[in-house]
């Protein structure tokens, strides 16, 4: 059973524990008492990463551990706290919010005699569990275990096949909520092997896919060596994600230690399949990502600077193409949920959290031997930079507001001019914009149209274009800030349109003319409040949902009762 809908039960904690209970049959609830009764003991000191709303650490606590719960989730923790002083043991559980990557600038060496981690490898990347292992291996002291329940990829070929039947549209409706997902587990004991622990599976649910692991450090392992082992784990390739964006260099043996690949601008078929359904269909998910991570563009060394971007993949390619062949640089690529920096930041899916995951996980202190981070300016409305400072000790500046004018920064000194502050929309972005935006929306509207009112598909389709593409070209001369007021001239210019075409060219029974009219306002209210959202100069389009559901009841009434009324039905 896939546990990736559990993104989503995490946006409403309060329904989390029954939500996870049923997602996973019971299994999950049955493995933590498992871990609370048998394998954690009184008097142990444990930490449970990504506590979520308490469950486990209330179990281990009331059994006598003395338990360090984290989470990055203020809104789990709160439930948490809620449920720890309801069942007493507030002075047996301490709960605190941090992200499991900052883990040893907060504990120290030996902490710890027990680990606990449930549903949390498999929400992090490859770099990530990399990092939160040796964090592990560091803070357990000897003799102490690394105790995992997760997901994983089962490997009977039934199971498999069944999990994926399951799995696939839990993800789209997860990803589609969300706009999250999970990484189910292929090499977890794999994994703990290479981060220096013996590993066993001690139980197994779901097919196979939910799995019980204990790990220990071998006695005569010190934490110390962690770091020295890593050094010796082969650097991965890009994976297939990143081949459809941008080139890589196979010559990687020369790059340090934890750089994931070399990338350049380079152009083939794959690209531009990739550049045609981001043209078309960049809002449909899944969206096309790159692996986070560190690269090198161009040969960079140690003084080399240090740009940091999302993980969208045409933002990854529009900075690698803005800076190939001009800058030497290391592209510190965050996870921001497939989505570019802007959106990610405004929705919270990029956010000095995942920055600070970035920095730590790709071991960047042991690559560039200055302390800078250059960020994108549009992501400052999400992302915290003292935050960043204070528990990295990396400066933020806050680069150009556009990739391409990267390299000029970079040439000034990290000074920008005011023409690389200010978010300019040029008619070639409206209309970028705009046909991106009509894939989906497309799908949406005319589906339905070509199912139910087939006669209506070309005519509807025709209105939708041209209305949309209209829009982008008149956008900054329509009156009003907010797309809503915007769609008010839209409207009317369509109806003008509408009555000249009835007028000189085909003529149009009343109660015809009427219905397109009322379709004709409905389509431009539509467009002017959804494609808003494309433009970054205006507030995203779920501010007019309301509005716009009041609108569409409204002309539907009108639709229905007015030609009633004029006994035209």
């Amino acid at each position: 059973m896939a546990t990736v809908f559990m993104k989503w039960l995490e946006t409403t904690p309060g329904a989390y524990d029954q939500g996870i209970r049923l997602l996973t049959l019971n299994k999950l609830h049955l493995l933590k008492e498992r871990i609370a009764a048998q394998m954690v003991h009184p008097g142990d000191r444990v930490l449970e990463i990504g506590c979520g709303t308490g469950t486990l650490s209330v179990l281990m606590g009331r059994g006598g551990a003395r338990v360090t719960g984290v989470d990055a989730s203020p809104w789990m923790l709160a439930e948490a706290r809620d449920k720890v002083a309801a069942e007493g043991v507030t002075d047996q559980v301490t709960l605190l919010d941090m992200d499991a990557t900052v883990l040893t600038d907060h504990f120290g060496s030996g902490s710890f005699d027990v680990i606990v981690s449930t549903l949390v490898f498999s929400e992090l990347f490859d770099d990530e569990r990399r990092f939160v292992l040796e964090e592990c291996r560091t803070l357990l002291a000897p003799g102490g275990r690394l105790i995992i329940a997760d997901e994983v990829i089962p490997h009977r070929l039934l199971s498999r096949l069944v999990y994926y039947l399951v799995r696939g549209p839990l993800v789209l409706i997860t990803w589609l909520l969300t706009r999250t997902t999970t990484h189910p587990l292929k090499r977890l004991p794999t994994e703990l092997t290479t981060a220096g622990f013996e590993t066993q599976p001690l139980l197994s649910y779901l097919g196979s896919s939910l799995v019980l692991y204990e790990a220990t450090l071998p006695t005569e392992t010190q934490p110390e060596t962690a770091a020295e082992e890593r050094e010796g784990i082969a650097t991965c390739c890009l994976p297939c994600a990143i081949q459809s964006v941008v080139g890589r260099d196979t010559a990687t043996s020369e790059l340090p230690p934890g750089v994931i690949g070399r990338l350049h601008h380079h152009l083939t078929v794959r690209t531009l399949l990739t550049d045609l359904w981001g043209l078309f269909f960049r809002i449909v998910p899944p969206y096309p990502k790159v692996r986070p991570g560190l690269y090198a563009v161009g040969q960079p060394d140690p003084n080399s600077p240090v740009l940091v971007t999302g993980n969208f993949d045409l933002t990854v390619r529009r900075v690698v193409r803005a800076i190939d062949g001009q800058v030497d640089a290391w592209l510190l690529v965050a996870d921001s949920a497939g989505i570019n920096v802007w959106c990610a930041a405004g929705g919270r899916y990029f956010t000095a959290e995942k920055v600070i995951a970035a920095v730590k996980s790709s071991h960047l202190a042991e690559v560039a031997r200055h302390r800078a981070l250059i960020l994108p300016q549009l992501c400052a409305n999400g992302v915290d930079g003292w935050q960043v400072r204070e528990q990295t000790g990396w400066g933020v500046h806050w680069g150009p507001a556009r990739a391409e004018d990267i390299p000029a920064y970079l040439a000034a000194r990290r000074k920008k001019t005011e023409a690389m502050r200010w978010v300019r929309f040029p008619l070639k972005d409206r209309l970028e914009m705009v046909t991106a935006t009509l894939g989906f929306y497309g799908l949406i509207i005319l589906l339905p149209v070509l199912l139910f009112w087939r006669s209506l598909f070309w005519p509807v389709a025709a209105s939708l274009v041209g209305l949309s593409y209209f829009y982008a070209v008149v956008h900054p001369w329509l009156p009003g800030r907010d797309g809503l007021l915007k769609s008010i001239p839209l409207a009317l210019i369509a109806l003008t349109g509408l009555l000249a075409y009835t007028w000189l060219w085909n003529p149009l029974p009343l109660p015809r003319l009427f219905n397109w009219a009322v379709g004709l306002t409905g389509l431009s209210v539509f467009i002017g409040a959804e494609l808003q959202g494309m433009s970054p100069l205006m507030r995203g389009e779920q501010a007019n949902w309301s509005w716009e559901a009041v609108i569409g009841v409204a002309l539907g009434l009108i639709y229905w009762l007015l030609p009633m009324g004029l006994g035209w039905r």
